[in-house]
Parts: structure tokens; C-alpha cells; sequence
């Protein structure tokens, strides 16, 4: 594994790649698509007290089918995202969210959850897909980096032999060449799943905001009550939870404020 050479500098001209001109961004959007896409990015901002009235179901179905096209790494996509449609459910995720009017005004709820435990069994799910169920076998780099590269940077175990390798691969490699440095430790994975379904949630408040409805993310809330709420196992992790439907006048708290442009993005 020390040799392996860096697979991800291989993979180009892939086979079997049917994506067409259209699906892809291109000049047209600038006309087409950026005057929406800056409106809608504008204006979603955090509100903080809705109507309480529910999100029409096709309408809040077809924001989560854009949430789950958010980009993730290897497309393992390691998160969970549970829309709670029962009441009683949504009261009692209102007290866990400490009665943040966000929560308990909502119209609709979605808890956001980082399922790193998960990686294998997506990874099996993938391949088949990548392979029509093993009729197109994987080759190449592509092969080398689904079969050996992603089970050898994901594989933990108790004892912390894996992420113990981990560290050996990423500093002799260093040593003469870029290389990777992580993850190697549960703290790691951790990082890595949050920031997943992060993604997946962004996704999901700006399609809220193009379908005309708002969103609140939230972070301050019991996280182990929510895990025990949901039934999830200790392995999986709440990341937010995410109060939506249709805004207040009053649920906007502040005028929208951001620090300089200049603090923030630096030209090299």
C-alpha cells in the first residue's frame, strides 16, 4: 500500500459515462438560471418563527430529492435525512430542540444525520449500481479506488489498528510526495460525516427557498435525545435539525449582516 501510486491524478477518461450536455452547467445559465440562483441565495435567510402550517407533501418530497443530489466524497453519501410527519413526533422534537421557536412553530421538521457507521454497506450499494449489479466490472484506477483505497482510508476497528496504519501510509508518503493526511481517526470520520450532511442540507434550505418556503437550521439541541427519539444506534450522529414552511414577518429577527468580503476571501 506505501507504493500505491496517486489514483486520484488516474482517474480521467472513465468509461461508461452517460451524462449529457444538458445536464451539465453551461454558458446558457448565465441568462437562464443565475438571475434565479442569486435571488434564491439572497433571500433564504434564518426564520425563526412559521405559521406552523405543513409544506405541501409533493413540494417538501421534491426538495429532499434535491438535497440528495448534494455533492458528497466518493458518493459514499453517509447521512440520513428523517422528515418527521408525526405529530406527536414533532412535539416531542420541539422539546429537544429546547423549544427554539424554529422548532415549534415549524410546518415540517427534518433532522439531519451523520451515518458514517454506514460506509460499507453504501459502498456495496454503489458498486453494484456502478456495475448494473456486476455485469460491468469495475477497472482501473476506478476499480483500484473503490475496492482498496475508500475500504482502507473508512475502516476503523476498536483497537485502532486501522487508524494506526493510517498514520504509517500518510507519513512515510509525506515524506517525499503531497499525500493525503486523513483521515486517521474516529475524530476524523466524525468531521467527515458532519460535513456530508451538511452539504446535503444546504441543498435542501435552498431548494425550501426556491419552492417559496423558508428554513431555519439548527444546531443548539439534545442530540443524544434526538438519536434516542429516532431509534438510532450510538454510532450515528445528529448533525442539525431543520425547522421549515412558511415564515412570519416577525420570525426574521435582524437584518441580514456578514462580516467584510475581504475578511473572509483572500486572493493568492
Amino acid at each position: 500500500m506505501l507504493s500505491t501510486p496517486n489514483l486520484l491524478s488516474e482517474i480521467d477518461n472513465l468509461e461508461n459515462v452517460a451524462i449529457t450536455k444538458d445536464e451539465r452547467p453551461n454558458p446558457s445559465f448565465a441568462t437562464s438560471a443565475l438571475p434565479g440562483f442569486k435571488r434564491i441565495v439572497q433571500s433564504r435567510r434564518a426564520i425563526r418563527i412559521f405559521d406552523g402550517v405543513p409544506i405541501p407533501e409533493d413540494v417538501m418530497r421534491d426538495c429532499l430529492h434535491d438535497a440528495v443530489l448534494a455533492p458528497s466524497s466518493s458518493n459514499l453519501q453517509c447521512y440520513e435525512l428523517y422528515w418527521l410527519r408525526d405529530d406527536e413526533m414533532k412535539k416531542a422534537m420541539g422539546s429537544l430542540c429546547l423549544n427554539q421557536p424554529a422548532a415549534t412553530t415549524a410546518g415540517d421538521l427534518i433532522v439531519i444525520v451523520s451515518r458514517v457507521d454506514q460506509w460499507q454497506s453504501h459502498l456495496k450499494k454503489l458498486k453494484s449500481l456502478m456495475t448494473e449489479d456486476g455485469k460491468k466490472p469495475l477497472k482501473g484506477p476506478v476499480r483500484d479506488y473503490y475496492e482498496n483505497i475508500i475500504p482502507m482510508l473508512m475502516k476503523t476497528d476498536r483497537i485502532g489498528f486501522n487508524n494506526l496504519m493510517r498514520r504509517i501510509i500518510f507519513w512515510y508518503k509525506g515524506r517525499s510526495e503531497p499525500t493525503a493526511n486523513g483521515p486517521v481517526s474516529r475524530a476524523d470520520h466524525r468531521i467527515y460525516g458532519h460535513i456530508q450532511a451538511s452539504l446535503a442540507a444546504e441543498n435542501l434550505m435552498l431548494s425550501l427557498a426556491a419552492h417559496g418556503y423558508e428554513s431555519c437550521p439548527m444546531g443548539g439541541i439534545d442530540g443524544r435525545g434526538i438519536s434516542k427519539l429516532l431509534g438510532l444506534p450510538s454510532t450515528a450522529e445528529v448533525t442539525m435539525v431543520i425547522g421549515a414552511g412558511t415564515g412570519k414577518p416577525e420570525g426574521l429577527f435582524s437584518a441580514r449582516r456578514r462580516l467584510p468580503f475581504s475578511d473572509l476571501v483572500k486572493e493568492i
